[in-house]
């Protein structure tokens, strides 16, 4: 609504746009990145604090009025409070009254009762056993200031008919009728009074403790203390009963006594006010307006909901709503109860209706933003933007709210004022469960796959970017006539809200205008500077420690004793006008006045029985809801989130971190290997080969052992095994060095003929017999050699007879079935033949596959193993074979576009085993680039039905219900141009390095022409040239993209960067651990991680680890001492 009232100033109507770098905007979208992140914590968040809340409610509201607890709203307004209507309004009864004071608290002493009778017995005549049905011809003296005989007394009792002499009263001594010795002989009063609670008066007015003590202390639903016994008399307007009440009240205050002491002492209460006392059920009217305004909201939301193209559960959205709605009610409920707020004033339909014009407007406000967040971005990060575009709006439309219901409860009547005080507690919770409740149901909606399709669809274009031009200003008048003013459900709750309290507020003030009301309204703010006045009635309760003020004690009268008094006084009448005079107080000599613990508490007394009776139950509960709907949570969405994305990041940080690895060469790198473990070795162009840790912050140090004169170079090839221990290099000197990572020595050396040719493949295998893996070396003609230095053995293997283009290490992780898989290295050659070298008992043997070839591809022309999965894929140039490694079978062909020479990478979910019994998976996706355009294209594959599972048995065989053939799998395409050079990580990302093209303007800048394309160092550039370059030339960019397609970018290159080459290509790449790669830039290496690297060598206790890479290698814990036992043995 501000945004309307701001429009003459502002131009527009909509709220602003904040800039994302405002700590407003962007504290909403930190935490709506966390919630989505971790929806199951902030569902339990939210779960927790409801179940708190909740819990309590049945213990805390009763429609018994004598127990402590609050009284429910019912289908009724009522109230009691001073007459505001016309000045010469006549009164229909009169009320006196006098409280009888013991010392604090102790009212129920039996000398406060016995004098209590005495004084009542003083003012009205003896009232033992009594009982006014009777009638009487006595004939009543004209003089008032002759008493009256009991019998004129009781014939005038309004129990024999209502005129304008009737009269009767409430007293607590009716619980012993009125009797003495009755009293005295009460050995257990407290029982007493409490089974007397419903004891019902001659004219069926229910003696609750409400109206005959006031100060009451209440302790397991039982009032066990009270302040003071409150007798009170109502009479018509010429009741001889009241005048003699009158007159007999000021013989006590001249007469006085030794036992008691009267406030006022001259007996007489001058002061009065008149008060209304209503009880109105809910006419035909209101309920027919409620009905109107349920229906228009339940029209309202239905149709807000069929716009909604992208949800892929109507039903599960109305229930989050629903639950939302209703939660922050009861929540509220619970927090007036306890704050002894007053709910009762005002009919119970209203409640939901305030709050769901409000909260409706924020559901759907963040429903709609993450709609229009682009598709390609994690869920995450969706949830994050669509908070920080509304999360603002929704806070000041609370905070506006919360304003303009304090601001009203300044002018209304004090049951309304109990309204606004819930209203806003009630908004207040809504837009906290709406931060935490149902934040986490939209984040996991959003990471449905079949919604984020529909997202994609249903969502506009995502380079959406906002105009510098400002919009033409019109006036608002104009707007409307066009019908181009924005109006929207944007104030639809604050005027629902606003117009109900002025509603309810007129209801109570039946022949109030608006002008009066706005005339309250200015009175209210002028008097707000003025002391407040006091009767003399609230100062006398300062003087003498009243534990309730008389008119405290009135306005809590309960709607059912009002109800009741109508039905005696008025019984077609909906309310009444009493003249309530100001008690007169009675206080015993020698009390003790004094406040104690035993006093009125601060909270409502059910409060205090529910912490002391239901405290264990209640935390035991809680618990155990809470771990119970975290398993529910835990089960339904375990297989929802993305597989490495929950634990592997911290959340303050980004997707993509860079780490740049420099001073280490001095010109360009050309072999990189890098570890599990976060090992990377670097050979560069300056002869010079570094070992980098960047698990101890890029700590590096140079391959050197000053007492050997070893010269490794040139160099062909480098590998680091598993353990981080050893580091082999190829030289041309047909030799492998090791180099002991840890001792920074050299180690021993072994003879390789390799001719000074960079083989196909160079890679650490694996031998848990020995403690330096052994060596292999594939070369390009199909020879294997497998080195195994310690005894100097050098085993060979013709793998295939023609030339290799494909070379691949196949190592499975042992299972209980296979507790020692053989290793394996697939090739393919020139001629499309494909190999398998297996490590059997008598020692290395290669075989030959018939893979069948398709009538249009038939040469293959690489191998990416899959051992995880017990397989590996042929890949040709537009369709890849899914091999069986045991049986040779093609489980699947998936055809792709034509894809680059060895540029195919694959990841897939965990493994999984279905009920058949084969294996299964989630999801599977291929990467690869394409040969005609140069893209990069993934491929991803899910099961038709959420929650099953990709099958890998025979089509022809049959399986379970939860099986999903490979031919019914669901495939989806992501396209990413100009890749650049990339790789695919574990945790199920690709990401790449790609240079950005330079701006047109600054490409065609006088430089000559013969330059282009070449290295140029930044020693020999003049600096304006150097600058010129590096906008040109080193403007790299970091992409990437997950098997969902959310998408990431930023730039490869800090600002305050500087000493580094300047290159126009990249150098090499490999992967490290499972979310990092190494990339060479010139003389620098740049780490880049998704989310947070651990480094701990082994990913995961499953087999997540291993997925189809380019150079899989298998996992295993570190030998310790290792370095030191191989010194022992050379």
């Amino acid at each position: 609504m501000i945004w309307y009232l701001l429009y003459p100033f502002r131009g527009t109507t909509e709220a602003p746009v904040l800039d994302p770098k405002h700590p407003l905007r962007f504290t909403f979208t930190r935490y709506g990145n966390k919630a989505a992140r971790h929806p199951v914590i902030t569902l339990l968040i939210s779960i927790a604090t409801a179940i708190i809340l909740i819990y309590p409610f049945p213990f805390l509201y009763t429609n018994d009025f004598t127990n402590g607890a609050s009284n429910l709203p019912h289908h009724v307004w009522t109230s009691a409070q001073p007459f505001e209507g016309n000045a010469d309004a006549r009164e229909d009864v009169v009320m006196r009254s006098i409280w009888i004071h013991g010392s604090y608290m102790k009212a129920l002493e039996p000398d406060v009762l016995l004098t209590a009778l005495s004084i009542q017995d003083e003012l009205l005549g003896p009232t033992l056993d009594f009982d006014p049905r009777r009638l009487s011809n006595q004939v009543y003296p004209n003089d008032s200031a002759v008493d009256l005989t009991p019998e004129m007394r009781d014939t005038l009792h309004a129990i024999n008919g209502l005129s304008n002499s009737s009269w009767f009263f409430h007293s607590p001594l009716q619980y012993w009728s009125f009797s003495a010795e009755r009293i005295t002989g009460d050995k257990d009063i407290i029982t007493t009074v409490n089974q007397g609670s419903r004891q019902a008066t001659s004219v069926n007015v229910t003696l609750r403790h409400s109206i005959v003590f006031s100060g009451k202390r209440f302790e397991d639903h039982r009032l066990v203390a009270t302040d003071a016994l409150v007798i009170t008399l109502v009479h018509m307007l010429d009741s001889p009963v009241g005048k003699q009440w009158e007159r007999k009240a000021q013989a006590l205050g001249l007469r006085g006594s030794d036992k008691w002491k009267m406030y006022p002492p001259s007996g007489r209460s001058f002061a009065n006010t008149l008060y209304e006392f209503r009880f109105q059920p809910l006419s035909f009217q209101d309920d027919l307006l409620l009905g109107i305004g349920y229906a228009l909201m339940v029209l309202y939301f239905a149709f807000s909901l069929s716009k909604l193209r992208a949800l892929r559960s109507r039903m599960g959205l109305i229930l989050a709503v629903i639950s939302q709605i209703a939660v922050s009610i009861m929540s509220s409920f619970t927090i007036c109860a306890v704050l002894k707020i007053d709910l009762s004033r005002i009919p119970r339909e209203a409640y939901p209706f305030v709050v769901l014009t409000v909260g409706l407007e924020n559901i759907f406000r963040l429903i709609n933003a993450a709609i229009m967040t682009p598709p390609e971005h994690s869920a995450a990060a969706r949830m994050g933007e669509a908070l920080g575009q509304t999360g603002h709006i929704a806070l000041a439309g609370v905070t506006q709210n919360l304003a303009i219901l304090w601001l009203l409860s300044k002018v209304v009547s004090p049951q309304i004022v109990a309204f606004c005080t819930f209203a806003a507690i009630a908004l207040s919770f809504d837009f906290f469960y709406l931060l935490t409740f149902f934040s986490a149901v939209l984040s996991i909606d959003v990471r449905r796959t079949e919604l984020s399709d529909s997202l994609q669809r249903a969502s506009t274009p995502s380079d959406r970017t906002l105009s510098p031009d400002f919009p033409k200003r019109t006036t608002w008048t104009d707007a409307l006539l066009k019908g181009e003013a924005p109006f929207s459900t944007r104030i639809a709750g604050t005027v629902v809200l606003v117009g109900f309290v002025l509603v309810a507020q007129w209801h109570f003030f039946d022949n109030e205008s608006l002008f009066q009301t706005a005339s309250r309204f200015f009175r209210a703010i002028k008097s707000e500077g003025q002391s407040p006045k006091h009767s003399a009635a609230t100062l006398l309760s300062v003087d003498i420690n009243q534990a309730r003020t008389p008119t405290a004690w009135l306005r809590m009268q309960d709607h059912e004793t009002a109800h009741e008094v109508i039905q005696v006084i008025k019984p077609h009448a909906n309310s009444y006008i009493a003249r309530v005079y100001d008690p007169l107080i009675f206080v015993l000599d020698g009390s003790d006045r004094t406040s104690n613990n035993a006093g009125v508490r601060r909270f409502l007394p059910a409060a205090y029985d529910f912490a002391r009776n239901q405290g264990d139950t209640f935390l035991i509960t809680v618990v155990i809801v809470i771990a119970a709907v975290s398993l529910l949570m835990n089960y339904l969405l375990w297989d929802e989130l993305p597989e490495g994305e929950g634990e592997g990041r911290p959340e303050d940080d980004p997707l993509l971190s860079i780490k740049t690895l420099s001073k280490g060469h001095s010109l360009d790198i050309m072999l990189l290997a890098a570890s599990k473990e976060g090992v990377i070795a670097s050979v560069g162009l300056d002869r010079s080969i570094r070992i980098w840790d960047i698990r101890k912050d890029t700590a590096t140090y140079l391959v050197q052992d000053p007492e050997s004169q070893l010269d490794p170079f040139p160099v062909l090839a480098i590998s680091i095994d598993s353990d981080s221990n050893w580091l082999a290099v190829l030289s041309s000197q047909n030799r492998v060095f090791l180099w002991n990572i840890p001792e920074r020595r050299w180690g021993p050396s072994i003879h390789v003929n390799v001719k000074g040719r960079i083989p196909a493949a160079f890679f650490f295998g694996h031998d848990e017999t020995e403690f330096i893996d052994p060596i292999f070396v594939v070369r390009h003609n199909g020879l294997m050699s497998e080195l195994r230095v310690e005894s100097g053995e050098n085993a060979e293997l013709q793998i295939c007879r023609s030339p290799l283009v494909s070379v691949r290490q196949h190592f499975e992780k042992p299972t209980a079935t296979l507790p020692h898989p053989p290793a394996r290295i697939i090739t393919s050659s020139k001629r499309g033949c494909v190999h398998v070298a297996k490590n059997v008992e008598e020692g290395w043997v290669s075989e030959g596959l018939e893979v069948p070839e398709p009538s249009d591809d038939k040469d293959i022309l690489s191998i990416l193993p899959l051992p995880a999965l017990s397989s590996f894929l042929a890949v040709r140039e537009h369709t890849v074979d899914l091999i069986d490694v045991e049986t040779h079978r093609v489980t699947h062909t998936f055809y792709t576009k034509p894809m680059k020479q060895d540029s195919l990478r694959c990841f897939h979910s965990t493994r999984r085993r279905p009920q058949c019994g084969s294996i299964g998976l989630s999801n599977l996706a291929l990467a690869y680039t394409s040969a005609e355009t140069g893209e990069c294209i993934m491929q991803s594959y899910l099961p038709q039905r959420e929650g099953d599972t990709i099958c890998f048995r025979d089509p022809f065989t049959p399986g379970s219900k939860t099986c999903c053939l490979w031919r019914e799998t669901v495939e989806n395409r992501y396209t990413i141009e100009n890749p650049g050079l990339w790789e695919a990580l574990t945790v199920g990302y690709l990401v790449g390095v790609r240079k950005v093209e330079a701006p047109q303007d600054v490409t065609n800048s006088s430089r000559p022409a013969a330059n282009i394309g070449l290295r140029r160092r930044i020693a020999s550039r003049p600096q304006s040239l150097r600058l010129q370059s590096q906008e040109t030339e080193d403007s790299w960019e970091v992409w990437s993209i997950s098997s969902r397609g959310e998408r990431a970018v930023t730039p490869l290159c800090g600002y305050n960067e500087k000493g580094n080459l300047l290159v126009n290509s990249l150098g090499p790449l490999q992967k490290i651990g499972n979310r990092s790669i190494a990339v060479g830039l010139g003389n620098v290496i740049k780490v880049i991680t998704v989310g947070h690297e651990k480094f701990d060598g082994e990913s995961s206790n499953d087999d997540q680890a291993y997925v189809g890479m380019v150079a899989a290698t298998a996992s295993r814990r570190r030998r310790p001492g290792v370095g030191s036992r191989k010194s022992q043995s050379q």
